[in-house]
């Protein structure tokens, strides 16, 4: 004998799951364009050098130069629909790049663009800043 209702508590857990792949992967695109606009900026490198892959880490670097990251926004759109129990990756393989976000160049500077070994445009990181941003986000659905 069926259950009776068994079909509207099916929908309603689809429905559920449905709403919470949608409101993740917001936080996933707010997140990571935040992750691209904070990037610093010399000549456009490490801001158009961000991929995003499924399940392992992309090994991929492009030369393209530009301030405003299009490469990199470009990415975005490889992020799948359904994102639910899925390894997203969004990666940056420049050498600099942990330079960028930890800290160690020379100390004192020995030009305008840094200070006490940070990129003056993210002196104390941004990649973990975003990073955290969207993990509360996530918590707080």
């Amino acid at each position: 004998m069926p259950l009776i209702g068994r079909e509207n508590v099916q929908q309603a857990m689809d429905q559920a799951k449905a709403n919470a792949n949608k409101d993740i992967r917001g936080v996933y695109f707010s997140g990571l364009t935040a992750l691209i606009k904070q990037t610093p900026v010399d000549e456009g490198r490490a801001r158009n050098n961000w991929f995003l892959s499924i399940s392992s880490p992309s090994g991929e670097v492009t030369s393209s130069k530009s301030d405003s990251g299009l490469s990199s926004f470009t990415q975005l759109g490889n992020m799948p629909l359904n994102i639910l129990n899925k390894k997203i990756l969004f990666t940056n393989n420049l050498p600099y790049i942990e330079t960028l976000e930890y800290g160690g160049y020379p100390n004192p500077s020995k030009g305008t663009k840094t200070a006490g070994g940070f990129s003056k445009q993210a002196p104390s990181g941004w990649a973990r800043k975003a990073l955290k941003a969207m993990a509360k986000k996530i918590r707080s659905l």
